[in-house]
């Protein structure tokens, strides 16, 4: 099957490093896929076509995007488009009726409902959802019928992301010496995740500074840091007089660094790829902290990738303080919540698994 997969993105995201693992499964398992985005951090072993999707607020452009698809399906003899974004579901959409090809979407997110969008779902013969919460959504308020939405989690490569990571090599580079904890932080700088980020820094930071011993924090995320975290986490470090909280960058090596930690924060697909990575995680997402991932959040943290996928609910700053604090100071919970959490990503987020899904919802599609 020749597939053309349609990002629309500017920055590093979760959608792009779910399209790059499906990309990955899909080649080994033969079949062709290209990839149109407007930007691609991810290495992919797939041609690659660039297009400033993201700039969509002319007509013209939005004409233009939709010829271009219609270039490249033709070019590439594509049977199936894949899209990861609202905006390039928008315009895969008419791609694909003018070549008359079926269009697949994975919604990563809830989406602000208006009248256009009701009018203009643009979401293609099936949809994906990767939580329940977006799922339930997609049904109850944009009005796509049930039997086309299929509840597909992300996938996670577990031989990628595993324990027996060798990660000496990341300590020594950034500094960090044989015997003190890690906690990092996984996002971006940009929309809600940013600002979550900023508030950690200001509430959460200095309190768990102040409770653990040789104790570093990692804040791992690429782009342009806001001036204000910056002078802060400066203060901060300059109050303990060493850096005890650290600018990472984008990293390419993530499973060296969720193994290396001793907690990670994250949500989204950060959190299923720490817990492969046998490592305990406190999910708080752009609009809910769920807390620590163990037995008895599990069911929330899923329905809600994380605390991504959700109505927006307030942070209990104290909360998520003694959480991390509680977790750090007991080494037995902490080694049984990341055993429990590899065992639960083998079992229900394979990649393996998620994309036999992907395809049969691309075989429904091309039957439609």
């Amino acid at each position: 099957m020749n597939l053309l997969f349609v990002l629309s993105q500017i920055e590093l995201t979760g959608a792009e490093t779910y399209a790059a693992s499906l990309i990955k499964r899909l080649n080994d398992k033969g079949h062709k896929v290209s990839l149109v985005s407007d930007t691609l951090t991810s290495e992919i072993e797939a041609p690659y076509y660039s297009l400033d999707i993201d700039n969509r607020r002319s007509l013209v452009n939005r004409f233009r995007h939709i010829k271009f698809l219609g270039q490249i399906i033709n070019q590439e003899n594509i049977n199936l488009l894949h899209a990861h974004s609202r905006a390039s579901s928008w315009v895969a959409y008419f791609a694909s009726r003018i070549a008359r090809i079926p269009l697949v979407t994975t919604a990563h997110c809830i989406y602000p409902v208006h009248l256009s969008r009701k009018l203009m779902p643009c979401f293609g013969e099936k949809v994906i959802a990767v939580c329940g919460a977006v799922r339930d959504h997609l049904i109850r308020d944009l009005k796509v019928k049930s039997e086309d939405v299929f509840l597909i989690p992300n996938g996670i490569d577990v031989h990628h992301f595993r324990p027996q990571v060798d990660f000496a090599g990341v300590r020594e580079e950034l500094g960090i010496q044989s015997g003190a904890k890690v906690v990092s932080w996984i996002g971006r700088f940009s929309g809600p995740r940013g600002k979550l980020i900023e508030k950690m820094v200001e509430k959460v930071f200095p309190e768990i500074l102040a409770a653990i011993l040789n104790l570093r924090l990692l804040i791992v995320a690429g782009g342009n840091r806001p001036v204000f975290l910056e002078s802060k986490v400066e203060a901060i470090n300059q109050q303990f007089g060493c850096q005890v909280i650290r600018f990472t960058g984008l990293r390419k090596d993530m499973p060296r660094i969720c193994a290396m930690s001793d907690l990670v924060i994250g949500a989204g697909r950060v959190a299923l790829e720490v817990m492969a990575c046998g490592r305990p995680v406190i999910a708080v997402g752009e609009n809910k902290f769920v807390g620590v991932v163990n037995p008895q959040s599990l069911k929330e943290g899923i329905y809600t990738n994380f605390g991504d996928c959700c109505e927006q609910q307030p942070v209990d700053w104290g909360r998520l303080t003694q959480s991390i604090v509680d977790v750090l100071k007991d080494k037995k919970e902490s080694a049984d919540l990341g055993q429990w959490g590899r065992e639960v990503v083998i079992a229900q987020f394979s990649l393996e698994k998620v994309v036999d899904r992907v395809e049969e919802v691309y075989e429904k599609a091309l039957l439609k």
